[in-house]
């Protein structure tokens, strides 16, 4: 049998693998010209002109998958922290860890013991989770100020995971 912690481990990668497939797909590049590689840095006046002229032809010809000219967004557009996405993650977290709190807290009146926080009082269980979405809210921010855009969009799915993981460990009684 797998242990439950194994099962954790799993459904925050799976979900962590969703969050990143629904990320944009095609990041964008940088298309200036200027940014050449250290390789290319030792060309000669005419050798770069040329280049750049070459350059400037590809980027303004049609892309052959749209048929509309090359984007040439040197930075993406910067998305608010509370955008809809971020909003739909701390819901569906919050409701995932509000359903773990109220499971774990029955079964810590009927007697059961839990084995993943360190506590045993319901009280403590529901300090516990709310600073779980705290601590996953801040992580978020903190790799949206830095500019980790994906890492931000991940850390609540994951931590909605672990959640997840131990209300089902809750409800199947996996030990």
């Amino acid at each position: 049998m797998i242990p439950a912690r194994t099962i954790a481990f799993l459904l925050a990668v799976v979900a962590a693998a969703v969050s990143g497939s629904a990320q944009n797909a095609a990041s964008p590049q940088s298309t200036d010209p200027t940014s050449l590689s250290s390789s290319q840095a030792a060309l000669s006046p005419d050798e770069t002109a040329s280049l750049l002229q070459a350059h400037a032809a590809l980027s303004e010809a049609p892309n052959a998958f749209l048929g509309t000219p090359a984007a040439r967004t040197l930075i993406p557009k910067q998305h608010e922290f509370w955008d809809r996405q971020q909003r739909f993650a701390l819901a569906v977290e919050s409701a995932v860890r509000l359903a773990d709190t109220i499971k774990t807290c029955r079964e810590l009146a009927d007697g059961g013991r839990e084995e993943w926080i360190p506590t045993q009082s319901c009280a403590g269980v529901a300090a516990w989770n709310a600073g779980s979405v705290g601590l996953a809210l801040g992580v978020g921010w903190l790799f949206h100020h830095y500019g980790h855009h994906r890492l931000e969009r991940i850390v609540p799915w994951v931590s909605t995971a672990a959640s997840a993981a131990g209300w089902t460990k809750s409800v199947f009684n996996i030990y």
